[in-house]
């Protein structure tokens, strides 16, 4: 029996199995080889596949590929995660351990143990280590993945930042890093914001997979296999996966799986959808719980027109957007960012990363029948905060769970009523299908 080769939890460590990222490493390759020997800061939302891609790059014979030979390059792949007490010594010993093991030139080990085992070493001594190892013509590029580990570490302050600055752009250490967010808006003090270490990267922001390379991803994984998928099977995979990696694995694992069991028809894609549906229940909940409130109005706002009649008016485009919620356009590239929209290039029009990301959002937000507040306990609340102004819409607010009327409320400036009534009935009579 050949195990289900569509995986999700665990970063893609096999080369062969890793799948698309090709600009992404073209550019983290060509800044690491320039005479400069640049760094890149990698930023993706969680399980977009960062830690994928610096195994990926780690990955020696990758590397060769790649323009990265072992007798110039030494990649070193470090993970923070977790290690909220790490200190700037301990960061260094273990930086140089790493190295120690890596490095393919045997006489600089002896050198790098010598640093090691002083127990005060300083920046001094460090710039006398990496000059020694750029002498031999080697570059040591540092891969530090959740790297906000250490950015937001009160133990790691100016001073170690402008040492790892130094040691970057003038002994030949490169930094890769991968965070969720961007570097600058990762710091734990206002002071470090400023600091001149973040000036050295170039971002490179990791998107969802293209329907090609969702593609290329299921052939990939399903040769050897006595499964296939129709092209049919293909599209359901990427719409509920919206090419976000991790949600594409789950719902391609999904589909082997019931079509391994010979599931067929309707029955097929309810049971994918059902099984997708539970697992990605907390991953949503997350990002949901990562949004801002003008976010979530956005992502209901995008709900509700993609429901409704195509016309010039409701089409989810940025301008119909804006014209609803005057921060849109603000919220769109965050939650394209953070892979929450989707963008098609044909129309320009903007969708909700998945089918099953919407049933989720609506069992979020309304109330179920034993949840439903009381009209009374809707005067109440519109009385005590002064909500004058949602009285016309209030026949509508029972449906909705309590805790988000204050969210309706907030946006009743940039929403009008009528518009604010839509959404609740789109997503009361639709949402849930």
């Amino acid at each position: 029996m050949i195990n289900n080769p569509f995986t999700f939890g665990n970063p893609i460590r096999d080369a062969a199995r890793f799948i698309g990222r090709q600009t992404d490493l073209l550019q983290i390759v060509n800044r690491l080889r320039s005479s400069a020997h640049e760094s890149t800061s990698v930023v993706g939302e969680r399980r977009m596949g960062k830690t994928s891609l610096l195994k990926h790059l780690e990955n020696k014979q990758v590397a060769d590929r790649l323009g990265l030979p072992q007798e110039e390059f030494c990649l070193v792949y470090m993970d923070f995660q977790g290690l909220t007490d790490i200190t700037p010594t301990r960061f260094w010993k273990r930086v140089l351990q790493k190295i120690e093991r890596t490095i393919c030139d045997p006489t600089l080990a002896p050198e790098i143990k010598s640093i090691r085992a002083i127990d005060d070493f300083d920046l001094f001594d460090l710039e006398d280590l990496f000059a020694l190892i750029s002498d031999k013509g080697l570059t040591i590029a540092l891969l530090l993945d959740e790297f906000e580990y250490v950015t937001q570490n009160p133990n790691f302050g100016s001073d170690f930042f402008g040492g790892l600055r130094a040691l970057a752009i003038h002994h030949n250490l490169p930094l890769v890093t991968a965070t969720r967010r961007e570097l600058v808006d990762l710091c734990h003090s206002e002071e470090l914001k400023g600091s001149p270490f973040f000036n050295i990267f170039a971002n490179l922001v990791l998107r969802p997979f293209t329907t090609e390379e969702v593609a290329e991803l299921i052939a990939n994984y399903l040769a050897g296999t006595d499964i296939q998928f129709t092209p049919t099977d293909t599209a359901f995979v990427l719409s509920l996966g919206g090419g976000y990696p991790f949600f594409t694995q789950i719902a391609a694992h999904y589909m082997y799986d019931a079509k391994s069991r010979d599931i067929s028809g309707d029955q097929l894609f309810n049971a994918v959808s059902q099984a997708f549906d539970n697992q990605a229940d907390a991953h949503f909940q997350y990002m949901w719980s990562h949004t801002s409130e003008s976010e979530k109005i956005t992502l209901l706002v995008v709900m509700t027109l993609s429901k409704q009649k195509s016309s010039p008016k409701t089409v989810p485009t940025l301008e119909n957007l804006a014209n609803i919620h005057s921060q849109a356009h603000l919220d769109i590239p965050e939650m394209i960012k953070h892979g929450m929209l989707t963008k098609d290039s044909v129309d320009e029009t903007y969708h909700i990363l998945s089918p099953s990301l919407e049933r989720w959002i609506a069992r979020e937000i309304l109330a179920g029948p034993n949840e439903q507040e009381s009209e009374t306990s809707v005067s109440q609340w519109l009385a005590s905060g002064g909500r004058d102004e949602l009285e016309p819409v209030k026949g509508f607010l029972p449906k909705f769970k309590k805790k988000y009327w204050p969210l309706l409320a907030d946006f009743t400036k940039d929403i009008s009523l009528g518009v604010i009534g839509n959404i609740a009935y789109e997503i009361i009579t639709h949402g849930m299908l």
